[in-house]
């Protein structure tokens, strides 16, 4: 009984008072930063006392970590708390296994944590895991994997739009296309399923839309002569002519010198207008499916119909301001 007794006190101790309300009852400002050391010893010593007193995989230790871990987030100090938030995510998998639900709010801390050192490569590798997470956690159609689903193409676009990892633009585009056949399959298995909320799937249009929607804008602002051509750039061509020999005889010589085939360029032009059109139609099929929502409504309120009806007229007019730049562009 006393052990565990122990370990409740303990525990409460470090759960018991968050930083804000230990730092409301110091009297002077200028004792901040005393107070906040005294906080950080408090609970790193209950943590220090729970892994002593538990052994360092017991499953209560993950919320301590948690806790700990969000004290130095509150602090800024990051690195201390990327680091704890990551013995917090090895408890949770060895206590609940490798594929638990348990660790997505770890996960987030850590994408926090490594957002605020900026370290945008581990912020990346922290959504491709979360969301990996999630798929197999939740059936396709479910709710929550959904929603991870969004979240992980949202990042997708904030790290492109920022260039936060400094890819290539063909690395880019194959991000896009990975991300964007995750939409398709969601979106498929939605319209399949027989009780699919509106706006899920409206939510799931929209984004592959605007995937859809930024490569179109990539396409038609970069000249045709970036695009690879169907065609080999140089042909060989035999050319002649006709000298005179030792003898003063005429003589035909002959040699094989390159030349610009004359279908490379618009083998280019084609490829642009290609792309174009292969973006065009996906951003056209999205447009069509929310004007089908929209005019079923299924008893969406007169809110959600309206904010469909603006997601529509967004993507109409980007579509076609850069649909008719990048055919413009790929003439010349």
């Amino acid at each position: 009984m006393a052990r565990s007794f122990d370990y409740s006190v303990m525990l409460s101790l470090l759960l018991a008072l968050p930083a804000q309300a230990a730092l409301a009852v110091q009297p002077d400002a200028g004792d901040e930063s005393l107070a906040l050391a005294r906080e950080l010893e408090r609970r790193e010593t209950a943590v220090e006392n729970l892994r002593g007193e538990l052994g360092v995989y017991h499953p209560a230790l993950r919320e301590a970590y948690g806790e700990l871990g969000g004290f130095y987030l509150e602090l800024e100090d990051y690195e201390q708390s990327v680091s704890i938030y990551g013995d917090a995510l090895e408890i949770a998998r060895i206590n609940d296994g490798l594929y638990s639900e348990s660790q997505l709010r770890i996960i987030d801390a850590m994408i926090a944590g490594n957002e605020g050192l900026a370290d945008w490569e581990a912020v990346d590798d922290l959504h491709h895991f979360r969301f990996h997470l999630a798929s197999r956690l939740w059936e396709l159609t479910d709710s929550r994997h959904l929603a991870a689903i969004s979240e992980y193409g949202g990042w997708t676009m904030r790290a492109i739009r920022n260039d936060l990892l400094g890819d290539s633009s063909w690395v880019v585009q194959g991000a896009i296309d990975d991300v964007g056949s995750i939409y398709r399959r969601a979106i498929a298995a939605l319209e399949r399923a027989p009780e699919t909320r509106p706006l899920d799937l409206a939510d799931l249009l929209r984004g592959k839309a605007e995937l859809d929607i930024y490569m179109m804008r990539a396409v038609a602002g970069t000249p045709y002569d970036y695009f690879p051509a169907s065609v080999p750039r140089y042909l060989n061509q035999m050319r002649c002519r006709t000298v005179a020999g030792p003898n003063g005889q005429a003589l035909r010589r002959c040699v094989n010198v390159q030349v610009e085939n004359p279908r490379y360029r618009d083998s280019q032009r084609n490829n642009k207008r290609m792309a174009l059109t292969r973006y065009s139609s996906a951003i056209n099929d999205g447009i069509e499916r929310l004007t089908m929502i929209r005019d079923r409504g299924d008893g969406l309120s007169s809110a959600e119909l309206a904010d469909i009806d603006a997601r529509i007229a967004q993507l109409e007019a980007e579509y076609q301001q850069y649909y008719r730049r990048g055919r413009r562009d790929s003439l010349f």
